[in-house]
């Protein structure tokens, strides 16, 4: 049986899932919990079968449920020879049959109720996201309720280092495929490498989708999401519902961000703002001027520079930084410069070689821009 192409109906009426929800038997509480734990894709269709059972049990009258019962019990009788189709664990208890009972009378209330349940809880669980919401049914809970931060080891080596308040959701086990978590608060993740099984970590609407690379995710209470990468390709997006598809004509669903580089995502207005970290750092070691001839610097970035072309010097910044930058007046790239700046940060390099053109940069999304009036050929 290919649980997978259930419906929320189809899971209400099952037995062994219905025992599994009611806690009636061992095997069934294990072998749902393990399926489900392997198939959180279908969490959404669980949450509306748990919605449709909950309601059935709750919400029939009395009398009209026993004469529910009274009928269904007679059409049981009908088909006790008939032999079972299902392929998760069954037993032939008296349980069993109340089960059976219960399935056949959310088969015959459920085809009205799924209708309205099914639609109402796609919307609202896919707000609330309903793959967290259930999250803590089936995946390992771990806060940090302390005041330092607190570094979690994942089973696939990767590192997560939780700061003060923050929450994760993982899997003792990832499957095959796919590794995902799930984030509430601010976490730097250094994710290990795996082409075969992505890495997703997913906070409401939003998902940040890695193969191997380090990144800080922060959220906050005002429905804001700030994505940084440290190294790596990060691509973050937000999962669309069906009902919002038509609302989403000419708006970008996710960017692709790279090292130095962050994203902030505002869920009110659904907008990705992509832009330059505030301090940005070398993805290449910077030699010191005074080991720029010792052996290895080769493979390392020099910030001492004779008269050399201004875009020359740019293109160094590019290498180290990963940072495009453009000049606005093509007569800037006339210019030479001269100096040593190896012992700076990103910022202050930048600022002396302006100085000393007597120009500005400014920074624009994730792009720099050097405006001046340039030097004569």
């Amino acid at each position: 049986m290919d649980y997978t192409l259930y419906a929320p109906e189809d899971f209400a009426a099952n037995e062994s899932y219905l025992r599994y929800y009611f806690k009636l038997d061992p095997v069934d509480v294990f072998f749902w919990q393990n399926w489900i734990s392997n198939h959180p894709e279908k969490l959404d269709v669980i949450m509306s079968a748990d919605q449709l059972i909950s309601f059935a049990a709750l919400q029939l009258p009395e009398e009209e449920y026993q004469q529910e019962m009274e009928r269904l019990h007679r059409a049981i009788n009908a088909h006790e020879g008939e032999a079972p189709q299902e392929e998760a664990p069954l037993i032939a208890t008296k349980q069993g049959r109340l089960i059976r009972l219960f399935a056949l009378a959310v088969i015959t209330i459920g085809i009205v109720l799924t209708v309205i349940l099914f639609l109402y809880n796609k919307e609202y669980y896919s707000n609330k996201n309903s793959r967290q919401l259930l999250a803590t049914q089936y995946l390992q809970e771990r806060k940090n309720e302390g005041t330092q931060a607190l570094t979690i080891q994942l089973e696939d080596s990767s590192t997560v280092i939780l700061e003060a308040g923050a929450k994760l959701l993982y899997p003792p086990h990832f499957k095959s495929g796919k590794r995902e978590v799930y984030l509430e608060g601010e976490a730097f993740f250094d994710v290990s490498h795996d082409a075969d099984r992505p890495f997703y970590v997913y906070y409401n609407n939003l998902v940040t989708h890695v193969l191997g690379t380090s990144f800080r995710i922060k959220t906050n209470p005002k429905k804001q999401v700030e994505v940084t990468v440290h190294s790596g390709k990060v691509e973050v997006y937000e999962q669309v519902t069906t009902s919002r598809k038509q609302e989403r004509i000419n708006v970008s669903n996710g960017v692709i961000l790279t090292p130095n580089q962050k994203v902030i995502y505002s869920e009110d207005s659904r907008q990705f703002e992509a832009l330059l970290v505030e301090d940005p750092l070398p993805l290449l070691p910077v030699v010191p001027a005074d080991s720029l001839h010792s052996a290895g610097s080769a493979a390392a970035a020099s910030f001492v520079f004779n008269t050399a072309p201004l875009p020359e010097v740019l293109r160094t910044f590019e290498q180290v930084y990963g940072i495009e930058i453009e000049v606005e007046n093509e007569r800037i790239n006339n210019c030479h410069f001269s100096g040593d700046i190896s012992n700076m940060d990103f910022n202050a390099r930048m600022e002396v070689i302006c100085e000393v053109l007597h120009a500005a940069y400014e920074i624009r999304g994730t792009k720099i821009i050097i405006r001046g009036t340039g030097c004569p050929v």
